[in-house]
């Protein structure tokens, strides 16, 4: 990839996340049905039909309880506004999903840069204001000046989180960041 590659302005987005209800926790109710068919299942060859009734009884009873005490977290409209859509999920489905991210980032440049690279570079953006006072995106040439820091081999990483780099046509068919660059521009991170 050259230098020489159009450089885009377009910052971070910053859309709150839909506040819809449960429309986006298919991948979370999925699991959970299919924990209770094989849990059934179970119960059903081991103990029979009777059995298996009972268990779905109580998995929709725990889950009724479990549903009640999320529904009475009451959230501010300006802690919704605050959360975004690519904001770490602390569920086990968000873990998954997270592993998910990595892999295709690491297999595609495409799902890098419209995944996993946002998510950086909003770490990047709250580092650099937190602990430099540098903000990403008024000052992308500061912010790169302190990323990069004293060692020019830190250059390369800055390729990779760029929030001025334009996603390449054929992002699609590229491999995506190899899993030692994601290693060192993760340290790299950690280290600001």
């Amino acid at each position: 990839m050259s230098s020489t590659e159009p450089i885009s302005t377009a910052p971070i987005s910053t859309e709150p996340i839909s506040t819809e209800g449960f429309r986006g926790a298919g991948r979370e109710v999925a699991v959970a049905a299919a924990f209770v068919i094989a849990l059934a299942a179970a119960a059903w060859v081991l103990f029979g039909g009777a059995t298996a009734s009972i268990v779905v009884l109580c998995c929709a009873a725990v889950s009724l309880v479990v549903l009640r005490t999320l529904l009475n977290r009451s959230v501010s409209p300006e802690d919704a506004e605050q959360v975004r859509h690519d904001a770490p999920a602390t569920s086990f489905a968000g873990f998954w999903r997270m592993q998910t991210d990595i892999a295709s980032a690491m297999a595609s440049l495409s799902a890098w840069d419209n995944n996993s690279r946002r998510r950086l570079q909003n770490l990047l953006a709250a580092r650099l204001a937190e602990r430099h006072d540098i903000n990403m995106a008024a000052d992308p040439q500061a912010a790169k000046a302190a990323f990069i820091g004293d060692h020019s081999s830190r250059a390369a990483l800055w390729f990779w989180i760029d929030p001025e780099r334009l996603t390449p046509e054929d992002a699609s068919s590229r491999r995506g960041i190899p899993p030692r660059v994601l290693a060192a521009l993760i340290h790299r991170l950690e280290q600001l």
